[in-house]
């Protein structure tokens, strides 16, 4: 939609005529009405000029730690609250031992899994 505008040949005083005067003033006026009508747009959606966009400061702050702290393991460890296990303080009702249907012949023991749902406390066997 954006194409370049034409330009107008020079217009030589002996080809100026009262017709091609009008023309030519018409023309500067057109121009005028396209550049208030352009800024009215731009006034309408909040974009008088062309946005100021800050650059990020995200790189700044990540070279400041690495520059003073070495790396940035001590920023990520005091953005997390203490670890501690989910189901450290569920009270367990009742633990159900469960033994699959049948067992594969080929397959092997690799130890057995604590699983909890809900209240209830699983051992499942694994196999493969």
């Amino acid at each position: 939609m954006d194409s370049l505008k034409p330009q107008l040949p020079k217009i030589s005083n002996e080809d100026r005529t009262p017709l091609v005067d009008v023309l030519l003033e018409l023309l500067a006026w057109q121009q005028i009405q396209i550049d208030k009508l352009k800024q009215e747009i731009l006034k309408i959606k909040g974009e008088t000029t062309k946005p100021n966009i800050k650059p990020s400061k995200m790189d700044e702050d990540s070279a400041e730690d690495n520059e003073e702290n070495g790396d940035d393991s001590d920023k990520s460890k005091k953005n997390k609250g203490p670890k501690r296990s989910k189901t450290e303080y569920l009270k367990i009702d009742a633990t159900i031992d469960i033994q699959p249907d049948n067992i594969p012949a080929d397959s092997i023991h690799k130890g057995f899994r604590d699983v909890v749902i809900q209240d209830i406390k699983f051992e499942t066997f694994n196999t493969c």
